[in-house]
Formats: C-alpha cells, sequence, structure tokens
C-alpha cells in the first residue's frame, strides 16, 4: 500500500434478548452455504456396534457448499479440510496464536519479506504419493488463480522452486502474518498429481472442485469416504498417516438444526454437537443436577449433567468470533445507510452491554479485533467499569439500567459526539500510540444518538436489515440478535424492518454491494490482527460496504501505520487503527460470543480452534 506521513489524530469516543431453541440463523460473510432440516440418523449411537469401533458423529449446522479445501472459506468446511488436508504451518494446540511447523520447517526473513521452507522427509499423500514442492506451489499458484477471499489472504505473495523439498515465498513488503495465514486449512495441500487428473489448473479453466467434494487428494489422517449431498460427510482413516492415530478411525458429520443436535447429543446418537444455544446448553449441562445448584457455563468450564445416561458435557470458552453490523455508504443502495450522522444515531444508539448480556457467555465487542488478539482494544487499554454504568459480561456487580444513565455524549476535541473517547500520538517513531480516557466497550448514548439522528433529516422511513436466516452465530439464533438490535434503534427513533433470507442469498448479496444495512460475523482466518484489516477501505469487506479506499485519508494512514508495525508496536498501531474505526467506519462491533461444544460419553476431550473450530481427529 501507498505510505502518506501519519498525522496526529484525536478520536472521541434492551431489553432482554431471548436465545432459546428458536430457528437457528446466521453466517460468516464469507462462509454462507445450504443448510438442510433435520438429517436422518444413519448412526445412531445405540446401533449394536461397539462403542469401540461405532464412529464418532459430530452434529452440527453446515455451512459449506464444497469440500474442495481451496475454496471453502467458512466453518464447517475448514472443520472437516483440517482432517483431510495438512498445512505447512499449523497453530499450537494449547496456545493458537503461536504459529508451528506442520509439514514443514520455515524460517522467516528478519525484515518479514521471505519465508523458506523445507518439507520434512518421507512425507506422503493418501494414496502413498510423495509430497515435493511442486505440489505445494501448485497449490499456492491454485489459490491465486480461483481468485476470491483465499487467493485475497496470499495477495501478492509470489513461490519460487529450490529444490523437491525446499521452495521460498516472497512479498513486496512485511508480510510477518504469512506462516499463521499459511495455518488455514483454505491452504491445505493438494497431490498435484491427482487434481490435475480430475480438472485441476492454475487460472480460470479449473474445474477441479467437483471431484474435490466428493473425493480427498490430501495428508490429513482422514480421507473422504462418502458425502450425501448437504445432509452428511463421512471420513476414513488415511492408510498412510504417520501422525498420532485418532482415537475415532471413522467419523461422521452431519448436518443438522440445533434443536435435533440437543435431542441427538441427550440420546446419545451424536458424540458431539456444536451449535447448541446459551439456553440449550444450559439445560443440557443442568439435567439431573441438583435443581438448587447452578452449572457453570462461563468461559472456559465444562458442566456436567451426571445422572444422565449418557452423561453429557458442555464446554464453554471465550470466541474469536466478532458481531458486527455493517451499513453501505454507497447512497445508490441507501441514502440514509450512507448518511453520516444516521450512522452515528445507530452507534451511539446500541447498547452492546445488554446484548452481551442476554447471550450468555459472550462479552460487547470493544473493537473489530476480538480480545486475545494482539492489538484487542480491551487487552492494550483494560479499563474498570465506571460508577454507575452497565456491568460488562463476565464482571461482577449489578448492572445499572442503561436507558437512564450515560446519556449525555462523548465529545471529541471538535465537541462532535463520538466513541470511545482517545487521544491518539504520534511518536518520533511515527507509530501512533492510544491513549483510552474512557471505558473501552463504547456506552450507548441515547440524547447523542436521537440528536445525531436529528441532523441526518431521517423521518421515519424503514430500513431493512439483512441477515442469514439458517445459521447460527456460536449457538446463537441470528433472529434474537437481529430483534433486539431492531428494538434498541426503535428507542433512538429509527424504525428497522427485519429482512432473513436463506444464507446463499443474503451474503451473495452482501459480496456484490447489495446490503444496505446488514448483521455479520466475523471468525479469523487466522489469529493475527493483519486479518481485519479487511475492514479498512477499499479492502475485502470495506468493499463490500462501498467504503472505498480514499474516502477517509485519516483511515488510510492508520490502516498502512498498522499495516507496517512490527514487533512490540503492533498493539498500539491496531488499537489506534480501531479506535478510528470505531468512530469513522461503516461498521459496528457489538459482542464476542462463546463457544459450546457439548459431548457425549465417549468423549474424553473434544478440543476446540478458532480457525477450524474442533479438531476432529485429536477428539479423545
Amino acid at each position: 500500500m501507498r505510505r502518506r506521513p501519519v498525522r496526529p489524530l484525536v478520536v472521541a469516543t434492551l431489553g432482554v434478548l431471548a436465545l432459546g431453541p428458536v430457528a437457528a440463523c446466521t453466517a460468516d460473510p464469507d462462509a454462507p452455504g445450504p443448510t438442510g432440516g433435520t438429517t436422518p440418523r444413519s448412526t445412531p449411537a445405540a446401533a449394536s456396534t461397539s462403542t469401540a469401533t461405532r464412529p464418532l458423529v459430530v452434529d452440527a449446522v453446515f455451512d459449506h457448499t464444497t469440500l474442495d479445501p481451496t475454496q471453502q472459506f467458512n466453518r464447517t468446511g475448514a472443520m472437516v479440510s483440517h482432517a483431510l488436508y495438512a498445512t505447512l504451518t499449523s497453530l499450537d494446540p494449547d496456545d493458537p496464536t503461536k504459529v508451528e511447523p506442520g509439514l514443514a520447517d520455515y524460517t522467516l526473513s528478519p525484515e518479514g519479506r521471505w519465508l523458506t521452507f523445507r518439507l520434512r522427509k518421507g512425507l506422503v499423500f493418501s494414496d502413498g504419493t510423495p509430497i515435493t514442492s511442486d505440489d505445494v506451489l501448485f497449490t499456492i499458484e491454485r489459490a491465486k488463480g480461483l481468485g476470491g477471499p483465499v487467493s485475497s489472504l496470499l495477495g501478492t505473495v509470489s513461490t519460487v522452486r529450490v529444490d523437491a523439498r525446499t521452495f521460498t515465498l516472497s512479498s513486496p513488503s512485511a508480510n510477518f502474518a504469512l506462516p499463521a495465514v499459511l495455518a488455514n486449512p483454505a491452504f491445505g495441500i493438494l497431490n498435484s498429481t491427482v487434481v490435475k487428473a480430475n480438472g485441476g489448473t492454475i487460472g480460470p479453466g479449473d474445474t477441479a472442485t467437483g471431484y474435490l467434494t466428493t473425493h480427498s487428494a490430501g495428508s490429513g489422517p482422514y480421507v473422504l469416504d462418502s458425502v450425501r449431498g448437504s445432509a452428511e460427510v463421512r471420513l476414513a482413516p488415511n492408510p498412510h498417516w504417520t501422525g498420532t492415530r485418532p482415537k475415532f478411525p471413522e467419523l461422521v458429520v452431519r448436518n443438522t438444526t440445533p434443536q435435533q443436535q440437543l435431542a441427538d447429543v441427550q440420546s446419545g446418537d451424536a458424540d458431539v454437537a456444536l451449535d447448541l444455544s446459551p439456553s440449550q446448553a444450559s439445560e443440557v449441562a443442568s439435567a439431573g443436577l441438583d435443581p438448587t445448584a447452578t452449572p457453570s457455563t462461563t468461559a472456559g468450564t465444562e458442566a456436567t449433567a451426571g445422572s444422565q445416561t449418557p452423561a453429557v458435557t458442555v464446554k464453554t470458552m471465550r470466541s474469536s468470533t466478532l458481531v458486527y453490523l455493517a451499513l453501505d455508504r454507497n447512497k445508490a443502495v441507501n441514502a440514509w445507510t450512507a448518511n453520516p450522522d444516521f450512522v452515528e444515531a445507530v452507534r451511539l444508539g446500541l447498547d452492546r452491554v445488554a446484548l452481551a448480556e442476554a447471550a450468555s457467555g459472550s462479552e460487547p465487542a470493544a473493537g473489530l479485533i476480538p480480545a486475545g488478539i494482539v492489538g484487542a482494544l480491551k487487552d492494550v487499554a483494560p479499563q474498570p467499569t465506571p460508577s454507575g454504568s452497565s456491568t460488562a459480561a463476565g464482571s461482577t456487580g449489578t448492572p445499572a439500567p442503561t436507558t437512564s444513565t450515560n446519556t449525555g455524549p462523548v465529545t471529541s476535541a471538535t465537541g462532535d459526539p463520538a466513541t470511545p473517547s482517545a487521544v491518539v500520538t504520534t511518536g518520533a517513531d511515527g507509530i501512533p500510540t492510544p491513549v483510552v480516557t474512557m471505558p473501552v466497550v463504547p456506552p450507548r448514548h441515547l440524547a447523542a444518538a436521537r440528536a445525531a439522528l436529528k441532523r441526518s433529516g431521517y423521518a421515519g422511513q424503514p430500513i431493512p436489515l439483512s441477515y442469514a436466516a439458517d445459521l447460527p452465530i456460536q449457538g446463537i439464533p441470528r433472529t434474537a440478535l437481529a430483534t433486539a438490535v431492531r428494538d434498541q434503534l426503535a428507542e433512538v427513533g429509527i424504525k428497522v424492518k427485519l429482512n432473513p433470507a436463506p444464507a446463499r442469498d443474503v451474503v451473495a448479496a452482501y459480496r456484490d454491494g447489495r446490503t444496505a444495512f446488514g448483521l455479520w460475523s466475523w471468525s479469523p482466518d487466522y489469529l493475527d490482527p493483519a486479518n481485519y484489516l479487511a475492514f479498512a477501505p477499499g479492502e475485502l469487506l470495506g468493499t463490500r460496504a462501498g467504503w472505498k479506499r480514499g474516502a477517509d485519508p485519516v483511515v488510510d494512514d492508520l490502516t498502512e501505520a498498522a499495516s507496517a508495525s512490527v514487533g512490540d508496536d503492533r498493539a498500539g498501531a491496531y488499537a489506534a487503527w480501531q479506535l478510528a474505526m470505531n468512530a469513522r467506519s461503516p461498521f459496528v462491533p457489538l459482542l464476542q460470543p462463546a463457544t459450546r461444544v457439548a459431548s457425549g460419553a465417549r468423549v474424553e476431550a473434544a478440543p476446540g480452534n478458532p480457525v477450524w473450530t474442533l479438531d476432529l481427529a485429536r477428539i479423545r
């Protein structure tokens, strides 16, 4: 990106949400697909086969449309691809923010522009074919040639073959995030011979996706055994796998609604359920316990239904998923969402704390980067909850009504309402450093929101809020969140009209820049703050929201500074960028939900991961 001098910047800073077992909905913007109804029970846990030999059954709401690892970019697709395809790098199971070698050892040059790999000896694909540099370079070049979100992660990376086991990847500028990027299952290494024989090539003529949706060509612990449309995926052991042997040699992943998942895991028909809502998870965990006791369902804890047969364990942990609103800046799409005062009214009129408290285990979002990733505002500048204000999820104390407190505007040096309040200073090294002086989570200010709405000239026109009606966000029904947003904005004076649609349709409209007002989720493609620059002007999500590069020079400068930052400077640079995005962008961060995994008696551990959700081969 073109660099400009970074200017000093001053940035100023519901009702009860029903989250019971209603129709599930939502999709990651880059990951929607068709979901079926109740999947026929093809492998009941009560079958006569023994516990040791019976396949492991995982229930999930499918959001993938293909199992071509390079073409899928979604939760269930990533989960299955991770089991079928090994990657050059991987993530430490105990600390996924740390990258470790996968198929190859690697060295990153000090300036971050060159990444040299050396494949480990003796590696083979599931058909016994040796893995070579040619397979790796074909995989990467195919990803670039296919375009789309996976290609955008690679950007302008170039490849050079050195020998059969050695190769380099280079970038025109520092690219310290590349090792983490390559751990994404979308970069699972393909058997180039097999893929080319079935239509694979580099460029728009590639037709291998159909083959890779029903056949695997990788080197992971499993191979694709069979696929029944959008209903079921069966995995079998890779005969040439030399790593740790999975406890369950056969595995079935089924497409089921959250309500069916609840019934399946309670009856033992499924071993793992991934999409229970907070109330459903509480129902499972509470079954059979002392009615006077409260099961623990907070982040990082487990609750077990001790007297149930079979026993069910619910593990709840903080996810790295962001739930956010997007308002299109293109006047041709919607004149109101393109109006800065209207956007300000939306931003100031929402109570993130109330949303998070109602969605058990969630945290209100301080910015676009979730807590736990470098640069997250909560991690850079944690603030105590001010006396008299709402209590954030997970903290102590009694929440105060947000409709009667915090109604005065937070102002910048120019007197304009903004959230949160911070001064961004520029040091001698040119790196902006934020100093947060108000609550990190932007508070609700009804008076300021109503004033901004009045300035906009809005006169009660219906504003459609689009969202996927058939996929959950970490088990949370999208309809419930959309309804809460509608009700909160009604108090400001904004008339929101719910506009649910199937994921396939609503996401296609968003990708084409045709969605005026949308409720979305974003799960990390890799655990690095650079992933969130997709929200910047002219980048993937910024473009979808009609926000072009050059529309806001202040944000452009901070985007460049964050992208170029290294080492200890990164946290401050990304925090400064988020503060500006909070006040000036078309995106409104809402909450960071929890992940819930319910498992039955046969499962001792179900290792989660923020990128591929669940490590199927490591389930014990």
